[in-house]
């Protein structure tokens, strides 16, 4: 439990390996308020407010309809910062006060908890504000032995260690510990290979974390994990069915991640939009970035429900264009997490593929499953590239043979099925064999380029043959990779 005090709590703090750079890199100097609401974005809000965007309305409107919104705090303090609504303010406040008061028992409330002191702090008179800070405190200070690989909590320790900075002597020794220590040995690792790309909660989590941090300590923590997010964006669009689905927040998007787990993929679509929301807060001018402010500014997904809405709010910048998703590519490659995923067109109806974990889903223009297997498929073709199920030993020819268009310069070729770092002995053609090695979720890619070197050239303008075996590793020592027939 967070609230618990204890001697042995309180030392864990102390107990945290110093800073790598020096206890400087981890002091926030900005006033308040220093969360996702720095001087740009808020003037915008506040435009907003007295513009009265679409969004500002739908949020506004669930307010006087007397909505409950799961995250009522935030809400409030938002209102006040935004609109200058004093008694909302008030309110959010009053409520960290009583939470002080009973102990911060939660990462959810160590979250709200922050963003009320730091977007609130002009409305805290000494007495509450000691209250909160004194809470807030003890929190991070159990969160810091436990947090772990949890990202969640990791993300709202450090929202409440630069929320209470300066008013907390140990805020940058507890930033050392969450940035130096748990985002570095536990959370980047996962970041990194993918892994919390999947549920939208973590997503979420690691973006506001990321975004927090830049701001005020003008440290990217997603840097280190460029390769990872490239991946996440240029598949994120990709990666839904062609198909909608109905959740309790509104009409979303349907993520193929969870197939035909109905619960699952309405109680992750809404998160999964509020991830895009905030990849687009975190990144708005690199192309694959606006395909997905793009993408969110399709009206007919704005969701209006209170869990929403605060954050269609707070993160989309209506003013910022994006690009039609219609014209983004229609099949993308998740080189860190072996997937792939493609789609005939943007418009719909449109057949859908997406091998992923070892797995192929082919969905037709009728959003009927075809089948989950490998075996007997044909190659699909997209506009730059190639799809061959394999299922080595595997003899096959190809050709470009979509009709009325000429092969592309350099066409990709990725061959799925095979089992992820193992070796493959490849002859193309009558050239001589040679050794490759299929990626992350067995894909191997190759190029159709007629420019390459003569050992590396196909050209699918004609018919190209392909041998592939399955061989030993080079390293193996049991015995030699077996030559193939040339």
């Amino acid at each position: 439990m967070l609230g618990l005090r204890a001697a042995a709590v309180g030392l864990a703090l102390l107990a945290c390996p110093a800073p790598a750079f020096g206890q400087a890199d981890y002091r926030v100097y900005r006033e308040h308020p220093r969360l996702f609401l720095e001087d740009t974005r808020l003037a915008r809000l506040r435009k907003d407010v007295d513009r009265q965007t679409l969004r500002w309305q739908a949020l506004a409107g669930l307010v006087e309809a007397g909505a409950v919104f799961p995250e009522q705090p935030l809400v409030d303090a938002l209102r006040f910062q935004t609109a200058g609504s004093g008694e909302s303010g008030r309110d959010a406040v009053e409520w960290a006060a009583r939470l002080a008061a009973d102990g911060i028992r939660s990462a959810a409330d160590l979250r709200l908890a922050a963003i009320v002191y730091d977007w609130c702090h002009p409305l805290f008179d000494p007495e509450s504000r000691n209250a909160v800070r004194a809470a807030i405190a003890e929190a991070v200070e159990t969160v810091l032995p436990m947090a772990g690989g949890d990202v969640g909590l990791v993300r709202a320790a450090i929202m409440a260690s630069i929320a209470v900075a300066g008013d907390w002597k140990d805020s940058e020794r507890a930033l050392a510990g969450l940035l130096g220590t748990h985002w570095e040995a536990d959370v980047r690792p996962q970041l990194a290979s993918g892994q919390l790309a999947d549920d939208g909660a973590s997503l979420v989590a690691v973006l506001e974390a990321s975004l927090a941090v830049r701001h005020n300590l003008e440290t990217d923590l997603l840097r280190p994990a460029t390769e990872a997010l490239a991946s996440l964006v240029r598949t994120r669009l990709l990666s839904y069915y062609p198909l909608d689905i109905d959740t309790p927040e509104g009409l979303c998007r349907r993520p193929s991640r969870f197939g035909a787990d109905d619960r699952q993929a309405a109680m992750q679509a809404p998160l999964y939009r509020i991830a895009e929301l905030l990849l687009v807060a975190y990144e708005s001018n690199l192309r694959e970035f606006q395909f997905i402010q793009g993408w969110i500014r399709d009206e007919q997904y704005l969701l209006r429900s209170p869990l929403v809405a605060p954050y269609e709010f707070l993160w989309v910048n209506p003013y910022l264009p994006g690009l039609s998703p219609q014209s983004a590519p229609t099949l993308a490659h998740d080189g860190v997490r072996g997937r792939l995923y493609g789609r005939t067109r943007w418009e719909r109806p449109a057949a859908w593929i997406g091998y992923a974990d070892g797995r192929l889903d082919l969905l037709t223009q009728d959003g009927s499953s075809v089948s989950g297997s490998l075996d007997g498929l044909s190659p699909m073709y997209f506009p730059d590239a190639v799809v061959v199920p394999v299922k080595p030993p595997a003899r096959f020819s190809l050709q470009w043979q979509p009709a009325g268009r000429p092969a592309p310069e350099v066409v990709k070729i990725y061959l799925i099925g095979l089992r992820p770092a193992e070796t493959y002995g490849l002859k193309v053609g009558g050239r001589p064999a040679r050794l490759v090695e299929a990626g992350p979720g067995g894909i191997l890619v190759l190029h159709s380029d007629p420019a390459a070197p003569r050992k590396d050239r196909i050209d699918l303008r004609r018919k190209v043959r392909f041998d592939l075996r399955p061989t030993l590793k080079p390293t193996d020592p049991r015995r030699p990779p077996p030559t193939l027939r040339r």
